[in-house]
């Protein structure tokens, strides 16, 4: 009541208001002023700060270690759902249960979609892994809205060579895991927020482990004189509702029993004496909302007068000023002003400060659907001309299917019963949205009545409106925009004196990019008198070397060149519901040892680094003399291969502390005798000239600029005197260039022996006729067992296409 004693305002009475040709339903009188600047804000927030959904397809979910990961992506604007066309760079990440990079890749968007694969290394250890996808501009608005998707990679000969430490880290991994699957958490959801004394709430609750997966579990509502209120269970995934009225002055907790034996005592939020109670249901012809208040309307009639707006994905499509009566008012909104979605129910009172919400979703059941005729069998033939049986079928693309992009999976699988795994449909239309992973999220779609929209009205009410916040939208808070729309690898910096603090000075600089066919750009800019550089928008594809050329007066002037390393960031692998245990815990029966890379066999052990020579960069962790290992090796590489700690090769780059950045170089720093060198100078440099190698990958490579966040490679030949000439040159990636034609890379007998599923076509590109008819054909073999079949895409107008399709055994040959 105090809040509400200090208003002093007039609300304006007027009919509709319509913005930017959005309509706004006002029955009654019209928002004031405040209020108005709400609806413009919000308008704002879509048209100056549009915000991106993005989606990747995979051919499945499971994967063996030396398979590929077949994928597609799709960039949408996150309030129309059509293509988005402003964005070109599309980063797809692959994170390892250590936050670390276990591969990256940038893809070309054109009209929202690319696509493209993964390779994964037979090395790569078994466990579970995350893609993690986004724009530049989605960096604008944090990661909570990076598409993410779990994946798990079994690698069955890693027990035949794990490192003891790793099994180590494997068995505390599972253990931990243990105990965050056995350790619940249990929360109450009043609806609209607020739990009223003297009003009937619906309260939702969920009941889940640590790591988010819901269980059952059951419980008693007692007030704080042990009185039982109520009963009440789980519904679907930990989740359910009761209904009750609190009184004034009680307090209630609940003892909650969960399906494993364990028990918890957990209190509801307490009831506040004087409120507003937001309360939605959703009918097959409109959306009746209530709204309820216990203050004195008399006393202060302010507290009569509130405005409701519902949005979903941004866009408002109903606003009105209402006057409660008597403390209530029921309010019916037709649910054809609403686009298939979520729509957010948020109440403001007269001060146009936000006091209730309700999710609720409106489904118009108009995801299309593709058809599956005309199976049979045929005869396929091989890349190499050979002849294999196989299936051919027809797709029937959905009406509209000409202006969209979409793509397909055929996987032989074990499982008969539907698969409810996330898709694009549950992606963009739900859980996108709310920035929430949950098991079988497809569920909730898969019949718009009955069972899951019931269940899927328990998601709206244990969770809020994520996509933005409205507070910061009625003070006129927006993002700060640091990422525009690049269009390709972007390549600055700034070139400084090594021994020096004088400024650079303006000078030119030429960029010369040798592709891995030959091909030579080059390309010229200059510098600023403090020596910034940049060369934008570089459109290249693969594996590509970029070396910087400063002007002729500065050949003798030793320079450091500081490029802008775009770092990876937020990298956290969360556990979910999802995450599984790691299978190797201990050797394999053909365990054979490996040399470790850190093994040195030499007169000067590792633990005499205090006396080891040091470089003029401080201290090296780890210095490797020839002297003992000369006659082993013939070239540098593989000395480099075996010999240095952590060190590996990846997509043909050499790597010391794991990828640093997406496209910018992710090599160390080479160096001969202290002076910069060309990689290729470094690695073909003789083995009979080297005295030692010097490895730098802590702090003191800092003096080296950007590039020593890579680490350093030093050379130190025992003629130090022959100094070469310094060189700025970069291993650098540009777009991924896709693979031509899909091809399968597992052997049949690894499918046999671990039950995993398999995938027998990859299409990323469905290319119908003018009918919408698509006819494809793949080989299939004694082995197969389920064939499922799946489509999903977009097209034009935001049009969502999602089937799964299934085959029957008695069709496969």
């Amino acid at each position: 009541m105090a809040t509400l004693n200090r208003i002093h305002l007039a609300i304006i009475l007027a009919g509709i208001l319509s913005l930017s040709g959005v309509g706004y339903s006002a029955a009654g009188d019209n928002p004031g002023t405040e209020h108005s600047d709400l609806l413009e804000q919000l308008e704002k927030m879509n048209t100056a700060y549009p915000r991106q959904a993005a989606f990747l397809h995979t051919d499945k979910q499971e994967y063996m270690a030396g398979e590929i990961i077949w994928l597609k992506a799709y960039l949408a604007n996150a309030t129309t759902l059509k293509p988005d066309t402003m964005s070109t760079n599309f980063y797809v990440e692959l994170i390892d249960t250590e936050d670390g990079i276990a591969e990256v890749k940038l893809f070309r968007l054109e009209n929202g979609v690319a696509h493209g694969e993964i390779y994964l290394p037979d090395s790569l250890s078994e466990g579970n892994y995350q893609l993690r996808a986004y724009t530049d501009w989605m960096r604008n608005f944090g990661a909570a809205f990076y598409f993410t998707k779990d994946i798990y990679v079994y690698n069955p000969i890693e027990e035949n060579f794990i490192k003891r430490w790793d099994i180590i880290k494997n068995r505390w991994f599972n253990w931990t895991l243990r105990r965050q699957q056995g350790d619940k958490q249990f929360a109450f959801f009043p609806e609209g927020g607020n739990l009223v004394s003297g009003k009937e709430n619906r309260v939702a609750f969920k009941a889940a482990n640590k790591l988010g997966a819901g269980v059952e579990a059951s419980g008693t509502l007692v007030d704080d004189n042990g009185n039982q209120i109520l009963k009440f269970s789980t519904f679907h995934n930990g989740m359910g509702k009761f209904i009750f009225t609190p009184e004034e002055g009680r307090r209630y907790r609940a003892r909650i029993h969960y399906s494993n034996g364990d028990t918890e005592r957990v209190r509801l939020p307490a009831s506040i004496p004087q409120g507003y109670i937001l309360s939605a249901d959703v009918f097959e012809e409109a959306i009746e909302v209530q709204i309820q208040s216990n203050l004195d309307g008399d006393f202060l009639p302010q507290a009569n007068e509130v405005f409701l707006i519902a949005q979903t994905r941004g866009a408002a499509y109903f606003a009105e000023n209402i006057t409660l009566d008597n403390g209530i008012t029921d309010i019916s909104i037709p649910v054809d002003s609403f686009p298939t979605g979520i729509c957010q129910l948020k109440l403001f009172d007269a001060a146009g400060q936000p006091i209730a919400e309700r999710l609720v979703f409106v489904n118009h059941d108009d995801i299309a659907e593709a058809g599956l005729e005309g199976i049979k069998t045929t005869s396929v033939e091989s890349m190499e001309g050979a002849s294999y049986e196989g299936l051919s079928f027809d797709i029937q693309m959905p009406d509209g299917s000409s202006g969209g992009s979409y793509s397909l999976a055929v996987i032989d699988t074990d499982e008969e019963s539907p698969d409810y795994s996330a898709n694009i449909a549950s992606e963009l239309l739900i859980f996108g949205d709310l920035s929430y992973k949950t098991k079988d999220p497809w569920y909730y779609l898969s019949e718009p009545d009955g069972d899951p929209a019931k269940a899927l009205d328990l998601v709206m009410m244990t969770h809020g409106w994520k996509r933005f916040d409205w507070n910061a939208i009625a003070a006129g808070e927006f993002p700060e925009i640091a990422h525009e729309f690049p269009e390709g690898v972007n390549i600055s910096g700034q070139m400084v004196p090594r021994s020096s603090e004088r400024e650079a000075g303006e000078t030119d600089l030429e960029l010369a990019i040798t592709t891995e066919d030959g091909t030579v750009d080059l390309y010229e800019t200059t510098t600023d008198r403090e020596g910034y550089f940049a060369f934008p928008t570089l459109d290249h594809e693969g594996m590509f070397t970029a070396e910087l050329r400063p002007d002729d007066r500065y050949e003798r002037r030793i320079m450091n060149i500081n490029l802008d390393v775009r770092k990876f960031e937020d990298l956290e692998f969360k556990r979910n519901f999802f995450t599984r245990p790691r299978q190797v815990t201990s050797r394999g029966n053909n365990w054979e040892r490996v040399p470790r890379p850190e093994t040195v066999l030499s007169k000067r052990q590792m633990t005499q680094a205090r006396t080891e020579p040091g470089t003029m960069f401080g201290q090296p962790n780890q210095v490797i003399y020839f002297e003992d290992i000369r006659n082993q090796y013939s070239h540098i590489m593989d000395i480099l291969r075996t010999r240095v700690r952590g060190l590996t090769v990846m997509g043909g780059e050499i790597i010391l502390r794991g990828p640093s950045s997406v496209y910018y170089p992710n090599e160390p720093v080479f160096m001969v005798d202290e002076m910069d060198v060309a990689r290729d100078v470094f690695l073909n440099t003789n083995v009979d000239d080297v005295d030692r190698l010097a490895v730098i990958t802590g702090s003191n490579a800092a003096i080296l600029g950007s590039r020593g966040g890579n680490g350093a490679l030093l050379l130190y030949t025992r003629r130090s005197d022959q100094l070469r000439r310094p060189s700025y040159e970069y291993l650098m990636t540009g777009f991924h260039q896709p693979a031509e034609t899909f091809e399968s890379m597992m052997d049949t007998s690894l499918y046999q022996d671990t039950g995993m599923n398999r995938t027998l076509l990859w299409v990323p590109r469905i290319e119908p006729n003018k009918n919408g008819e698509a006819t494809l054909s793949f080989p299939v073999d004694e082995y197969v067992r389920n064939l499922r079949v799946i489509v999903q895409g977009l097209d034009e107008n935001g049009q969502i296409t999602f089937s799964e399709l299934s085959v029957g055994d008695d069709l496969i040959p």
